[in-house]
């Protein structure tokens, strides 16, 4: 969020809106920023009995993705021949996915990676954003397998 402020030569108040709606929106002089893109504020003062209405001021800023980063646990060494369920959290409570970088000693389907041979396995966790979440930067651990 973000405190609007504006001043009117006149001294009477000054109203805000948005007109960018699924980006951001307004209520009182606080504006909300819901997603990625531009965001369109408006501002006017409608006047009174002594003074007209101003002429409405805009101003358009980008609301940037929000930064996100991913908690994987280091995996212990592991026999070869099993399963091994994956569990990762990104800040952002979006769901993470999980990849293998050394298919010949291990891989993955879902959460879920299957050991099929010995020697070093590594698995990658990753979120790729979203309107409102940049993507996390990956994380990889290693990880022996042993006979």
């Amino acid at each position: 969020s973000l405190t609007l402020s504006a001043t009117a030569s006149s001294s009477l108040p000054v109203s805000f809106v948005s007109t960018t709606p699924a980006v951001c929106t307004v209520s009182g002089n606080t504006v909300s920023l819901l997603e990625y893109g531009n965001c369109t504020i408006q501002a006017s003062q409608a006047g009174n009995t002594g003074y007209s209405a101003a002429p409405p001021v805009t101003q358009t800023f980008l609301v940037h993705h929000a930064p996100q980063t991913i908690s994987f646990a280091a995996i212990p060494s592991q026999a070869v021949n099993t399963m091994l369920t994956l569990s990762a959290t990104a800040s952002s409570g979006l769901p993470v996915s999980f990849s293998s970088t050394t298919t010949g000693v291990c891989t993955v389907s879902g959460t879920t990676a299957s050991l099929i041979a010995t020697g070093t396995c590594t698995i990658e966790a990753s979120q790729a954003g979203n309107t409102i979440y940049q993507p996390a930067p990956n994380v990889g651990h290693s990880f022996l397998v042993k006979p």
